[in-house]
């Protein structure tokens, strides 16, 4: 049966009822009597399964809507909000969040973009359905071999059929559907096929499920086009357009992706938080301790400073599509890296709870495994990097950056702002002609007073530092392979445009509330501008003081550590 969706609202009240309704039914995540509670989380990922209480849950609330467009009978029209609702689920199990979910956003995509009115049609059936989707995008040559395609397809009359093997695949076993893309006669190309799970996928023959170390839940293994009728596949697209379909997909998997998994970062930071309230006051974990506080209010900014980079890069695909491709790079490539950092001071503060399997902190343990996973796929840190090297080649044809208007920027920073236009994917694949993030910087700088200026400075000499080092680049062949100075000055480029993102929320914040004052702002870029330029800046106490009264109010209120302060599920 059909999941029956009601008019979709997309005011900013709808979108948080919509999110409240979920964490209400998900429950309080600590309550060991919670049939969804963290305790049952975790007996599923160790018999490496995912939770069916869960997945009925997600049945029920019919999450799969969320990756069906509007006009298809969905709730799916902004990215930003796409991710925000994945976070409730994130927060509780990456496994789930990625088996029930991102796995099959991933592949529909793909079919928003390029499939005909029928495949859209069908595939929105299947999504509201409870079908499952599966995806095997093509692994760039900076990727990686364990995902790797080896598929073939040739013209049969009815459509395409497709040979090889898929080495790893999530849910493939449980896919009504699957996104391939194949080497056919006239270059890559994209299609549509029936799954294992579909009365037509009967030619798949499964390969023996993969371990993996992280988001055990996940049925990771293997499929093999090698049977004597496998099934038939249809073009998404034109024949060959396999890497054009990819290129302007990735913008759009890249960001709203990395944005849901601020949910484990979040369960991480709490976890932590009421382990250093439970210690003594003599103990080096307690929050009497300066190295404690100091951990807690580092992983609170740089939750931020991520949340910042992924509003940014989400809701870029809707207000700056030839930049959206850019800044979905900078997502994958930072996010992963500063969240790994972040789980490493945190685990230092929890000692040996770090890897506690059982108790009330092992969900830590859980979650320190599942991140790294969540940062592998197409379009890894190293093609990601790739795509930002690029970037600085092009940047001093640009000019010197220009500020831009507040109207035309100003949707681009404001997390509650439901007025976006539509998602032109299309236009992603058209050349940037300037950096808005980079141009936007000096002028909110500008604005910026106390600690927030002395920071913002800091990002704005690193600029100028930028500037020289792109135009030695560009004087370069292009051909030739970058060395560890453009790779140098990738790291720089992805923190000055998490800094841009966070001096234009602060700049283009709402009246009253946590983000109308300066001190989160100072604090997250103090954090980046330290990863710039270690002896630069020093954290403001005042400002850390706030951030930390702040941290131990949501927890006390049960409140999400982003941007949004979301109310979370209790008992």
């Amino acid at each position: 049966m059909t999941t029956v969706v009601d008019p979709v609202d997309s005011s900013e009240v709808a979108v948080q009822e919509r999110i409240a309704r979920l964490e209400h039914e998900f429950g309080d995540l600590d309550d060991p009597g919670n049939p969804l509670g963290a305790q049952q989380f975790l007996a599923a990922d160790e018999e490496r399964r995912l939770l069916p209480a869960a997945e009925r849950l997600l049945d029920a609330f019919g999450l799969n809507a969320e990756f069906v467009p509007v006009a298809l009978g969905g709730r799916l029209d902004r990215l930003d909000v796409l991710a925000r609702v994945l976070r409730v689920v994130f927060r509780r199990d990456a496994a789930l969040g990625l088996g029930y979910g991102l796995t099959s956003y991933l592949a529909a995509v793909g079919v928003w973009t390029a499939g005909t009115p029928g495949q859209r049609q069908e595939t929105a059936a299947l999504l509201l359905a409870h079908g499952r989707m599966a995806c095997a995008y093509p692994e760039p040559p900076q990727g990686n071999d364990f995902l790797r395609n080896r598929l073939t397809a040739v013209p049969d009359g009815a459509g395409y059929r497709v040979g090889g093997r898929k080495e790893a695949l999530n849910n493939g076993a449980r896919a009504g559907a699957l996104v391939l893309f194949a080497d056919t006669p006239d270059g890559l190309s994209a299609l549509l096929t029936p799954g294992p799970a579909h009365p037509d996928g009967a030619g798949i023959r499964l390969l023996p499920r993969r371990p993996t170390t992280g988001v055990r839940g996940c049925a990771v293994q293997g499929l093999a086009f090698d049977g004597p009728r496998p099934p038939t596949g249809r073009l998404l697209g034109p024949a060959g357009g396999g890497t054009r379909l990819a290129e302007h997909v990735f913008p759009l998997t890249r960001s709203a992706g990395l944005s849901m998994t601020l949910g484990c970062a979040d369960t991480a930071l709490r976890t932590t938080t009421a382990f250093a309230r439970s210690r003594r006051r003599r103990s080096p974990a307690s929050l009497h301790s300066s190295r404690t506080r100091t951990a807690l209010v580092n992983a609170f900014a740089d939750l931020l400073v991520c949340d910042c980079l992924s509003l940014v890069a989400t809701r870029a695909t809707h207000v700056l599509p030839r930049e959206s491709r850019t800044l979905g790079a900078v997502a994958k490539y930072l996010l992963p890296m500063v969240l790994t950092e972040t789980m490493d001071d945190l685990s230092i503060v929890l000692g040996s709870e770090a890897y506690a399997t059982s108790g009330g902190y092992a969900i830590f343990q859980k979650t320190a495994r599942d991140l790294p996973i969540l940062g592998l796929g197409s379009a890894g840190a190293s093609a990601s990097r790739a795509v930002l090297v690029a970037q600085l080649r092009r940047l001093p044809a640009f000019g010197t950056p220009q500020a831009q208007g507040d109207a035309e920027l100003g949707a681009l920073f404001r997390p509650f702002d439901a007025a976006l236009p539509p998602c032109e994917v299309w236009e992603n694949g058209r050349p940037a002609d300037r950096d808005s993030l980079l141009g936007s910087l000096e002028e909110s700088a500008r604005h910026a007073d106390g600690p927030l200026a002395e920071a913002a400075g800091v990002l704005v000499a690193q600029l100028a530092v930028l500037r020289e080092g792109c135009a030695e680049l560009a004087a370069r062949p292009a051909a030739e392979p970058p060395g560890p100075r453009a790779l140098a000055l990738a790291d720089r480029y992805a923190l000055l445009v998490a800094g841009a993102a966070c001096l234009g929320v602060w700049r283009h914040r709402p009246p009253g509330g946590f983000l109308a004052g300066p001190d989160w702002a100072a604090t997250a870029l103090t954090r980046v501008a330290g990863r710039l330029d270690r002896t630069a800046v020093r954290m403001p106490e005042a400002a850390a003081d706030q951030l930390l009264g702040e941290l131990l109010h949501r927890f006390d209120d049960a409140r999400s550590y982003d941007l949004y302060a979301t109310a979370l599920g209790r008992s």
